[in-house]
């Protein structure tokens, strides 16, 4: 179990419980691969003390099912910001998990940053995405991020972890036991904006996307492509997923306002938000647009967005 973190100077000091109960300092094995092992360890505990699937712990965050089925089970490694939203998610304080994380070598952070799937502005020059999926029936080729990952070596024990966890959520009622689990609204942060002053904000980091919900989804050649909704921030974005590069996304309304974001890195990406304050999310139109083969679906499929 891990118990405390912190910075002191250069050297990074965390306090981890092994097995037999006796505390383990992160400075006496401070190479990648122990550091790396330790946190991914102790995110599969949390997640698995929890009692949140992986479902559950994707409409908590802003990361979807198969990010954090990528990032648990070890094939790929975490961003700073899923190590943090995995402690809020579960109602833990992020320090350790955030001391245990610095203490990777610069090579891992910066890999796992350049292929991070969500937060840098969307649309405008970083990646910004949510869930990173494998290609869909009707797309060629393999998903890039494949290969810029590290083999981490956990992919067994952490799916039978996974495993485990379901069968304690789905199987509690029959047992008479219930893992607990963290209570949402407790763990959410107020919503950052409402309405208009949403306008061109990015979800994450005004916190729309803690009760955020899929309202509209459509396919195109296995692209995902769904518009998701806040009720807490009155707010609508647009979020595509199982993506290649360059394939987009866009949402528009009845004023012509409109928000697009394209896939940079990995395989999903998202858009800023609309308001909903003067129009339910109904009147808004989504598109997405596979670039390789120009061909573009929107809902409404009479409603093509403003130019």
């Amino acid at each position: 179990m891990l118990v405390a973190g912190g910075n002191q100077g250069d050297s990074v000091t965390v306090v981890v419980k092994g097995d037999s109960g006796a505390p383990i300092d992160a400075r006496d094995a401070i190479d990648a691969t122990d550091a790396r092992e330790r946190l991914l360890a102790e995110m599969r505990r949390l997640k698995d003390a929890s009692g949140l699937s992986y479902g559950r712990l994707a409409s908590r965050t802003h990361y979807s099912r198969s990010s954090w089925e990528r990032f648990l089970n070890g094939k790929q490694l975490p961003t700073r910001v899923a190590v943090e939203q995995l402690a809020a998610a579960v109602d833990e304080e992020p320090a350790p998990l955030l001391a245990l994380w610095d203490a990777l070598d610069t090579t891992s952070r910066e890999l796992a940053e350049s292929s991070r799937d969500t937060l840098p502005a969307p649309g405008g020059g970083d990646t910004a995405a949510t869930t990173p999926g494998e290609p869909g029936p009707g797309r060629s080729g393999g998903a890039p991020w494949l290969h810029r990952l590290l083999p981490l070596g956990y992919v067994v024990s952490g799916a039978l972890l996974g495993t485990l966890g379901t069968v304690l959520v789905t199987g509690g009622a029959h047992s008479g036991t219930t893992a607990p689990r963290a209570d949402a609204s407790a763990a959410a942060p107020k919503p950052g904006c409402q309405g208009d002053s949403c306008l061109n904000g990015e979800p994450q980091a005004k916190h729309c996307q803690w009760d955020a919900e899929t309202v509209r989804e459509t396919w195109l050649r296995g692209l995902q492509i769904q518009l998701r909704y806040s009720p807490s921030c009155k707010a609508v974005w647009g979020r595509i997923e199982n993506g290649t590069v360059g394939d987009s996304v866009s949402i528009s309304d009845r004023w012509s306002r409109t928000e697009d974001a394209a896939i940079r890195v990995g395989t999903d990406t998202y858009t800023r938000m609309l308001s909903t304050a003067y129009a339910p999310a109904s009147t808004i139109t989504i598109c997405g647009k596979i670039m390789r083969q120009r061909d573009q679906e929107c809902s409404p499929v009479d409603k093509p967005p403003a130019p």
